[in-house]
């Protein structure tokens, strides 16, 4: 299994409920396939630098998980036909980083 990071960005005008429940659909999907779930970071509401489907806020959070590249491939999938989703990015760690304890998008998640 290969260590991954999922930068997701919602939309910020949507209930805590709905953004939860893109975060248990991600959650389900890697527990499903076999993987294992990590760390999370969320940086709340920020805004965007540029507008993404007339939107000029962002709700942002990071999910750190263990999955084979073929659950990578279906969290693309689902996560690209979610409405609630502005924007997502999925970054396969290098195994040297995970080691060294130095994360890419989670080290400056305590802003």
């Amino acid at each position: 299994m290969r260590t991954y990071e999922l930068a997701l960005i919602t939309d910020s005008s949507i209930e805590e409920s709905v953004r939860d429940g893109v975060t248990e659909r991600v959650e389900s999907i890697v527990v499903s396939a076999g993987g294992s779930l990590g760390e999370q970071a969320t940086w709340g509401r920020r805004s965007l630098i540029y507008p993404i489907d007339h939107h000029s806020e962002g709700f942002y959070s990071f999910h750190r998980f263990q999955a084979e590249p073929a659950t990578v491939t279906e969290l693309d999938r689902v996560l690209s036909i979610a409405d609630e989703v502005l924007r997502f990015k999925i970054v396969r760690l290098p195994e040297r980083a995970m080691q060294s304890g130095k994360a890419p998008l989670l080290r400056g998640a305590a802003r």
